[in-house]
């Protein structure tokens, strides 16, 4: 019986990110995106908070 080719094992966790951090030329180029995507996320969890504070101080 023939054997099958073995498939190679799946990347690290966090080995994108090694990458990113490590190589310069990587991290010019992700890095502006990355931070980008961090404000947009801060600013849907600060006007989920804000909605939800309104929410619980309006009369019932």
């Amino acid at each position: 019986m023939p054997r099958r080719p073995r498939t190679p094992p799946p990347p690290a966790p966090f080995a994108e990110r090694v990458r990113i951090e490590t190589e310069p030329a990587y991290r010019a180029r992700y890095y502006p995106g990355l931070d980008a995507a961090i404000a947009q996320r801060g600013r849907w969890r600060s006007a989920e908070v804000e909605a939800l504070v309104r929410r619980l101080r309006s009369p019932p």
